[in-house]
C-alpha cells in the first residue's frame, strides 16, 4: 500500500473514532439531562402544589426561578386541623443537584416535624430541623466535613387572631402595613452545624391586619448582579421595591418581580436560585 493510501486510511480511521466518541459523549449528556429533568419532576411533586397554595392562601404568589433545572431553594405550606397556616421559604447550601438533594431533605423533615410530630412553635421546629439535619448528614459540632444545611424563614399564621409567629435562620420576614415596611430579623445562624456555638432559635410575634403583605424570600434576588454597573441588587433596594409594589394584586406583584429581576440581570448570568413568596392578609 502506498504512503498516500495509508495516510487516507489512517485519516478515515481517526474520523470514525472521533465521530464514535462524539456520539458516546452526546448519549452520556442526554442521559444526564434526562436524569436531571426526572429529578426536577420529583422535586416539583414534593413542593406545595399551586392548587393547594391557592386554596390555603388565595391571595398569595410565588416567584420561583431556579438557577439550574433543579433548585436549592424551596417553599412549603401546610394548613393544620386548627386552621393555622405554616409557611416556609428555605435556601439550601448550593444549587443545582446538590442543592436539590438538600431541599428534598428539608421538605421531608418539615413534613415529619410539623405534620407528624405536631411541633407547632416555629423556633422549636427550626431547633428540631437542625438536630435532624446534623444527625442525617453526620455532622460534628467541632470537626465536620460538611457544613451543608439551609437558611429559612418560617411563619405560623392564625387567621382568626391575626397573629403571626416567626422564626428565622439568617433569613427575615418582611411585613408591609399601609405605607410602613418592617423587617423581622431571623437569628444569625443556619439550620445546620455552625462555626459558632449554636443557640436555640427565637420566636417573634407580630399582629397583622386585613390588607397587609408578608414576604419571605431567599437571598437570590437581592444578590443578583446586573444593572448598568453590574452590581448586586442589594437588600435595601429589594425591600424598597417590595414596598412599592405591595399595593398591587398578587398576580401583578408576581409579574412586576419577574420583570424587575430579569431586567436587572440583563445579559448577566443568574448567580443563584430565586424564591420570593408574598401573602396578602385577608
Amino acid at each position: 500500500m502506498s504512503a498516500k493510501a495509508e495516510t487516507k486510511k489512517q485519516q478515515k480511521k481517526t474520523t470514525t473514532s472521533v465521530v464514535s466518541e462524539k456520539v458516546v459523549i452526546e448519549e452520556k449528556q442526554q442521559e444526564i439531562s434526562d436524569s436531571i429533568n426526572y429529578a426536577k419532576r420529583i422535586q416539583d411533586a414534593m413542593m406545595t402544589s399551586s392548587v393547594y397554595l391557592e386554596d390555603t392562601l388565595p391571595k398569595s404568589f410565588i416567584f420561583f426561578q431556579p438557577k439550574d433545572v433543579v433548585s436549592g431553594d424551596f417553599y412549603w405550606v401546610y394548613k393544620s386541623a386548627k386552621n393555622e397556616i405554616f409557611i416556609a421559604v428555605a435556601d439550601c447550601t448550593g444549587h443545582g443537584v446538590p442543592g436539590a438533594f438538600m431541599s428534598m431533605i428539608g421538605n421531608s423533615l418539615l413534613n415529619e416535624i410539623i405534620i407528624e410530630k405536631k411541633i407547632e412553635n416555629p423556633a422549636e421546629v427550626l431547633n428540631s430541623l437542625r438536630e435532624q439535619i446534623i444527625k442525617s448528614l453526620k455532622q460534628n459540632d467541632e470537626v465536620s466535613e460538611t457544613k451543608d444545611g439551609m437558611d429559612m424563614s418560617l411563619c405560623k399564621y392564625n387567621s382568626e387572631s391575626k397573629k403571626v409567629e416567626f422564626a428565622g435562620a439568617y433569613n427575615s420576614l418582611i411585613h408591609v402595613s399601609e405605607d410602613e415596611l418592617m423587617t423581622i430579623k431571623g437569628d444569625s445562624q443556619p439550620v445546620s452545624v455552625h462555626y459558632a456555638k449554636s443557640k436555640s432559635f427565637t420566636k417573634k410575634e407580630i399582629k397583622v391586619k386585613k390588607g397587609d403583605m408578608l414576604y419571605l424570600s431567599s437571598d437570590g434576588f437581592q444578590d443578583q448582579f446586573g444593572g448598568l454597573k453590574d452590581k448586586k441588587y442589594m437588600a435595601l433596594k429589594f425591600k424598597g421595591f417590595l414596598k412599592k409594589i405591595s399595593v398591587n394584586t398578587s398576580q401583578e406583584q408576581l409579574s412586576l418581580l419577574k420583570d424587575e429581576f430579569n431586567s436587572w440581570k440583563g445579559n448577566s448570568e443568574q448567580i443563584d436560585d430565586v424564591c420570593v413568596m408574598g401573602i396578602r392578609i385577608t
